[in-house]
């Protein structure tokens, strides 16, 4: 069997799947645990001093489930562009509020993958961060340069 170079229509497509199933994985991984005990979520979003309790309430139940539609989008490869969309937005919305809190020397648990998070937040949890902020936004280019072109009729 003779392998020729990758072209762009078929390293794009790979790339982009593997990338879209691992973010997709990591999202629904993400969220059960914080939809399953949402008191301790609430409890990791007040430790982050940004909002207040009326604007925590409305995060810790909406971003967990945001993030499980993020995650079954990009498994099911349901409207793929918009959850990458999504994914790039929440993946911003991290590293602000996680860069806040290390600037801040709040020595609070991320809240990450689980309801009240395992350890205290570090340069670490703002690299993955970064890293999921950098293959949401490599998935979503690739994705939206492979569309094709729809001609107006």
């Amino acid at each position: 069997m003779k392998f020729d170079r990758l072209t762009k229509q078929q390293l794009f497509p790979g790339f982009s799947l593997v990338v879209r199933l691992g973010l997709g994985c990591l999202f629904l991984w993400s969220s059960l645990p914080k939809i399953r005990q949402p008191y301790d979520f609430l409890s990791s979003v007040y430790n982050y001093e940004l909002v207040g309790p009326r604007l925590g309430v409305l995060v810790a139940m909406t971003l967990p489930f945001a993030e499980l539609l993020v995650g079954i989008c990009l498994v099911g490869g349901i409207f793929v562009s918009g959850a990458l969309l999504v994914s790039i937005a929440m993946a911003a919305m991290f590293i602000f509020v996680i860069a806040s809190a290390l600037y801040r020397g709040l020595a609070i648990s991320c809240g990450c993958f689980s309801a009240s998070g395992a350890g205290a937040i570090g340069y670490s949890t703002l690299i993955r961060a970064c890293v999921i902020l950098l293959f949401s936004m490599a998935a979503y280019i690739s994705v939206v340069t492979l569309q094709p072109l729809k001609l107006k009729q």
